[in-house]
């Protein structure tokens, strides 16, 4: 199988920011292989990464200590709901503000647990076809 990456060139990779698998630029190559890239989504620069490291490393007062980091299922979570909790699953908005662990009602995706709040506005929700990345706390209506 031949490559035909080049700088400038789009590559999908790991983002550190972001902690997605999405789209970047490349911005750097060595050998024919992508070095640097740049997330087309939050425009961070760091080296080409094809999938996020299995362990985390987490400071202690004496040393650094790997921790693994633990794989959330999806059908795992959804078999803990009841059937009321899918029922009062909260109707996902760009507007709407969620919190950890909170179950979304997406129109497109179907129903989803938030697991992570990445900033103020993103959030991380994991659906059946896998995590999407979306805004929250967007204003709606056009600016003044």
């Amino acid at each position: 199988m031949i490559n035909n990456y080049t700088a400038g060139g789009h590559i999908e990779a790991w983002c550190t920011k972001c902690r997605l698998e999405l789209g970047h630029t490349i911005v750097a190559m060595v050998a024919n292989a992508p070095k640097r890239v740049k997330c087309n989504t939050c425009n961070s620069q760091h080296n080409f990464r094809t999938k996020p490291s299995k362990k985390k490393r987490i400071r202690t007062k004496n040393s650094l200590q790997k921790v693994k980091v633990q794989e959330i299922n999806y059908d795992e979570c959804i078999a803990r709901l009841t059937d009321s909790d899918l029922a009062n699953a909260t109707k996902y908005r760009i507007e709407g503000s969620f919190k950890e662990n909170e179950i979304i009602n997406h129109p497109k995706f179907g129903i989803g647990i938030v697991s992570s709040v990445i900033q103020i506005n993103k959030i991380e929700i994991l659906f059946k076809d896998g995590p999407k990345l979306l805004v929250q706390n967007r204003k709606s209506g056009l600016g003044a």
